[in-house]
């Protein structure tokens, strides 16, 4: 998968679409038109205007990646809380368990921001594979070896820093360390013997194949033989 993480671009426009409905919520339900925004503005209370404060923030913090969203999502969930049960307990346009509810579903919807991969991708910039250079989709039989690793398997895709290799095994998955080095032989005509970085692992749950990312070390079989071969399957 090359494309940034489904969740990643889905939260901020929710989180942006909650933070909305707010003024529109009031036009509806007080039938104030959208041309009247000093009325309907005006009617905005200071708990509602917070909560679409920390909205928009939660939202512009996912959208850039920015690891401070971690601190923002807890004072978001407290101030939905508060505002919600404000509504629910003061107010007459929405019942006690109705507020209750919202804010249960969106608490449900932030779990996938606490997932491995995301957080991983958040706090470690090198991580985000969707802007490493461009991929080629090419099944290639690639031996991977280390300590604790000795299997074949096929490419997945490669590119002029690395390859993105299938491994089966989900338990495996789990044993390899990020930023291990590993040795690498790519069956080529010519086999090519590399090293390699872990720089991702995937796991069955995420939506992408099972296996692990690997930045080949720059050394001389590097610019002597994976470059070459690596070239030349491109143009073919």
């Amino acid at each position: 998968m090359l494309d940034k993480p489904l969740y990643l671009k889905l939260y901020p426009i929710l989180a942006l679409g909650i933070a909305l409905s707010f003024p529109i919520q009031i036009m509806h339900l007080y039938q104030i038109p959208f041309s009247d925004m000093e009325k309907l503005f005006s009617m905005l209370t200071p708990m509602n205007i917070l909560t679409m404060v920390t909205l928009i923030a939660s939202a512009i913090l996912t959208f850039t990646l920015h690891k401070y969203v971690y601190k923002v999502i807890p004072i978001l969930l407290l101030v939905i809380f508060s505002n919600n049960a404000i509504v629910g307990l003061y107010g007459t346009d929405y019942t006690v368990i109705q507020v209750a509810m919202s804010f249960v579903l969106f608490g449900l919807s932030l779990k996938p921001l606490y997932n491995t991969e995301i957080k991983a991708v958040i706090y470690n910039p090198e991580l985000r594979w969707w802007l490493t250079p461009k991929r080629y989709s090419l099944e290639k039989q690639v031996q991977l070896n280390s300590d604790i690793l000795d299997v074949y398997s096929d490419t997945v895709n490669v590119s002029v820093t690395g390859v993105f290799a299938k491994i089966a095994d989900a338990s495996l998955i789990k044993k390899l360390p990020l930023n291990s080095i590993i040795d690498v032989k790519l069956m080529a005509d010519n086999p090519i013997p590399l090293k390699a970085k872990i720089v991702r692992v995937t796991s069955p749950s995420m939506n992408q194949p099972l296996g692990c990312g690997l930045e080949i070390v720059q050394d001389e079989n590097y610019k002597t033989n994976y470059l070459p071969w690596f070239k030349s399957e491109i143009k073919a």
